[in-house]
């Protein structure tokens, strides 16, 4: 099934209204583009992803590669020697190395592992604020370009209502029309002045919107443009996108790594409350020779070695530890239990938002169908009611509908967007790009 193209007259009408007020063009990745470059939030997330980045290195070096030490001690006052001082020959220094190798609870390779899922989930969540920004940017873009298309809904409007007052004030003076009807067509334009002035100040208070997001000034003129040619849609929409949420959804997959850090973190409480099991490798010298001491060597020095230790901890007769790790064990599988809510309710979301995605479409059809229909006919009803011929009911019946209709269809015009790339987000694209 095939989305018709949008009216080009709405389209042309917004070019207008825009152009007239100079300012610089946007289109939709433009717009976003620029909120993403402006938004203090955005700074903010690329600050936090930068500091996770730095926490991940340092963790997989703290992890991966021998810590050192270096100690350097002087005797300012003893019992030997009561003076307060300051010598060389009193001070010792020593460096040392210490490296585990393994450890049963929490080794190396799992503290990497660890670092690492931290980093991807500060990734993620690099990417999900990404995400919502583009969601917002899209949102305030398709405001004002609804704003400016009521305007000229309104404009177009107050222009047939002008045009029918001044038919019927020539026929109230050839005697055709009643005073009555004058009044009412009165009545009506300036009725119609009114929801212009309402349009205009809605579009400024969009404008402003608009401009906040890019750190414009608040009424700097901008121009918005929208492609009239719409991308096919082929309806319904694959059931498959749904699985294809489940494996690429942002907020998803940072659960799981939530959930597999939780798997790590409990196999080592589990561990911690089992016979433990530790391998360090150590290395040490002292007299180094600084601060004028005399180095020294000889046997022991330096010193260095493998060192295995094995703990039991056993609590009081093992019932602390069992209770421990049953409660640990439980917090994992409630972890669990909530992963696997988040992909139902991911599930149902998507599918929802097909059938709201379906329903758009046919609505947008619906509304292009009525505004062509709507205008011919007030057309013919303005021909004819400048002729004597049409009532006043019908005309103020025709105007009506045609001015909600052509709201409708820039409602519908901008609502289908923002449902679409609200869409690509659940899929997990990146909807910025």
């Amino acid at each position: 099934m095939r989305i018709p193209s949008c009216a080009l007259f709405l389209t042309l009408c917004c070019a207008a209204a825009s152009a007239q007020e100079g300012g610089a063009a946007f289109t939709p990745r433009a717009y976003i583009s620029a909120v993403l470059e402006a938004s203090p939030a955005m700074a903010r997330a690329e600050l936090t992803l930068a500091r996770a980045r730095n926490e991940y290195r340092a963790a997989v070096l703290d992890a991966a590669l021998p810590s050192f030490s270096l100690s350097l001690s002087g005797s300012l006052y003893d019992d030997a020697d009561t003076r307060l001082r300051l010598e060389r020959g009193d001070f010792t220094s020593s460096l040392s190395a210490a490296w585990n190798l393994y450890d049963s609870a929490s080794g190396p390779v799992r503290r990497i592992r660890t670092a690492r899922l931290d980093y991807g989930q500060a990734e993620l969540t690099y990417l999900i604020a990404r995400q919502e920004e583009a969601l917002k940017a899209l949102s305030r873009f398709y405001a004002l370009y609804s704003a400016r298309g009521r305007v000229a809904a309104a404009k177009a409007n107050l222009s047939s209502r002008e045009r029918q007052y001044k038919d019927t004030n020539d026929q109230y003076q050839s005697g055709t029309r009643s005073r009555i009807e004058v009044m009412q067509s009165e009545g009506d334009k300036l009725q119609s002045e009114l929801s212009l002035a309402q349009a205009e100040t809605a579009g400024i208070k969009a404008l402003m919107a608009f401009n906040e997001l890019i750190n414009a000034d608040p009424v700097a003129p901008a121009e918005v443009e929208v492609s009239t040619a719409v991308p096919d849609i082929t309806l319904p929409l694959p059931p498959s996108d749904a699985v294809k949420a489940l494996e690429s959804n942002f907020s998803l997959r940072r659960r799981r790594l939530a959930l597999e850090k939780t798997k790590i973190t409990t196999r080592n409480a589990v561990a911690a409350e089992l016979p433990r099991l530790r391998l360090d490798a150590s290395w040490q010298k002292s007299g180094l020779g600084v601060i004028g001491e005399p180095a020294y060597g000889g046997a022991g020095n330096p010193d260095y070695g493998l060192r295995a230790s094995l703990s039991f901890p056993f609590g009081f007769f093992w019932a602390q530890n069992a209770l421990e790790i049953s409660r640990t064990r439980d917090s994992l599988s409630s972890a669990e239990a909530d992963l696997r809510d988040a992909e139902r309710a991911l599930r149902t979301e998507v599918l929802t938002a097909q059938k709201e995605i379906e329903l758009q479409v046919r609505s947008r059809d619906l509304l292009e169908f009525q505004v062509k229909t709507q205008k011919e006919s007030t057309d013919n009803l303005l021909s004819e009611y400048s002729l004597g011929g049409a009532n006043m009911l019908q005309l103020d019946t025709a105007q009506t509908k045609l001015l909600d209709s052509t709201n409708g269809r820039i409602a519908a015009i901008n609502a289908l967007d923002i449902a679409l790339a609200g869409y690509r987000a659940l899929l997990g694209e990146r909807i910025w790009e």
